[in-house]
């Protein structure tokens, strides 16, 4: 339903910025949609309501009729010369020149114009015409209409003048004709409205085709299409750069990541979620006031003033989590939605280990160790046999965390332990 609707939408919004007296009603009567000049017209807003509810008898007996005409598939149309008619909101009978008839849904639509004006004055005719006419010539879409046949029978807006009476495939390049025949074959085959997209090498449309019932009962598909090439280059350009971004965010060694100006993380790289004990996508929509605490209370409410007033702030904030501290430095930066916010985080080095407690005979032995001295010199010297001595040299490599005897050594002295 949303599809066949979304060319009739279109159509609506095209008809707001005319003076047109138009109405879309279901199949109960019911109206779904008026324009601004029918509401002016009848003298309110008349969606949800029938014309039963607020017309007197004889007008909504009449329109009744010819609805039921339109339903069974012939169009209702009014001239100049043989008018429509309508009772206004002062109780002025207003003269019509339009027609009614199925559109998509289905639905029942009524366009017209006032032609009370018209008969009085004939310049107010022209005058009108004139207006619609550079309306279309200066709206910056393509307007058209095309037969079952793909014919163009109807031109406006950018669509080019020599397309009338002319296949689609005689006025467009062979890849552009084959995509507008296929998509208005679909709109026929189905009845449908369709979102479409047209593209070439060098230009992108966006828009609507919508179904055309005719009077005989035939179908012309309408179409209205945007010139969308510079803002799909805009894009593609956008989604470009920001891929090259987060490649480089990914292989940056400093913890970043990327978050709403509320701190709601969006993407953090890996050594910001290796710093924190995490996987990067464990990360997404996590809240950084939640991951850091921070006791530095007054430049975080500086921080939080500056960007709830839109200023480009930077702030850097000492934070703690987990049992590890640092430094988390916060810069906002310019974004589609306003600022985004850029963290990136300075670990604090670990504090060295304590050196392990050595007993009075393991200094004695590791003091001789560094003086160079043999397994059985230092046994004889302390008193001890071959195996004690290595004994405790065992012990002392493997508290160390050395693979030797010199590792041991050089850690000792690294520590402090030895005189140097």
């Amino acid at each position: 339903m949303h599809s066949e609707r979304s060319g009739v939408d279109g159509l609506m919004e095209l008809l707001v910025s005319t003076e047109v007296i138009a109405a879309f009603r279901d199949r109960d009567g019911r109206y779904v949609w008026a324009s601004p000049a029918y509401e002016r017209m009848v003298g309110g807003n008349v969606v949800g309501t029938t014309v039963a509810d607020w017309a007197d008898a004889a007008t909504a007996e009449r329109v009744r009729v010819e609805d039921e005409r339109v339903w069974s598939g012939r169009a209702v149309r009014w001239s100049p010369e043989n008018p429509g008619h309508f009772t206004s909101a002062s109780g002025e009978r207003v003269w019509l020149a339009g027609r009614k008839s199925l559109v998509g849904g289905p639905l029942l639509g009524m366009i017209a114009v006032d032609t009370s004006a018209w008969l009085a004055d004939r310049r107010a005719l022209t005058a009108a015409q004139t207006r619609l006419s550079r309306f279309l010539a200066h709206a910056p879409a393509v307007s058209t209409i095309t037969d079952a046949e793909h014919r163009y029978v109807w031109v406006g807006g950018l669509g080019p003048e020599e397309a009338l009476g002319r296949l689609v495939a005689e006025v467009l390049p062979p890849e552009l004709a084959a995509q507008v025949v296929e998509q208005n074959a679909a709109v026929l085959a189905s009845g449908n409205s369709r979102q479409v997209r047209v593209s070439s090498a060098t230009e992108e449309w966006s828009g609507h085709r919508f179904p055309l019932p005719q009077p005989d009962g035939g179908t012309h598909v309408g179409t209205i299409l945007l010139d969308v090439t510079e803002q799909e280059r805009a894009r593609r350009s956008a989604a470009t750069w920001r891929n090259r971004f987060l490649a480089l965010l990914d292989r940056s060694p400093v913890p970043t990541c990327v978050a709403t100006k509320h701190g709601r993380i969006s993407v953090a790289n890996p050594a910001m979620a290796a710093a924190l004990g995490r996987r990067p996508r464990e990360l997404v929509d996590a809240d950084l006031e939640i991951l850091f605490s921070t006791a530095d209370t007054e430049t975080h409410r500086r921080l939080m003033h500056e960007l709830s007033t839109g200023r480009l702030a930077r702030r850097a904030l000492r934070v703690t989590w987990e049992g590890y501290s640092g430094t988390l430095t916060v810069q906002a930066v310019p974004d589609d939605e306003g600022l985004a916010l850029l963290a990136t985080l300075a670990v604090d080095p670990e504090a060295p280990p304590e050196p392990p407690a050595l007993s009075e005979r393991e200094r004695e032995v590791l003091t001789r160790i560094a003086a160079g001295e043999s397994t059985t010199v230092i046994a004889r010297a302390l008193g001890l046999t071959v195996e004690g001595v290595t004994y405790h040299v065992t012990r002392m490599v493997k508290r160390f965390g050395v693979p030797s005897r010199t590792a041991l050594v050089a850690r000792a002295f690294t520590l402090g332990l030895l005189p140097a």
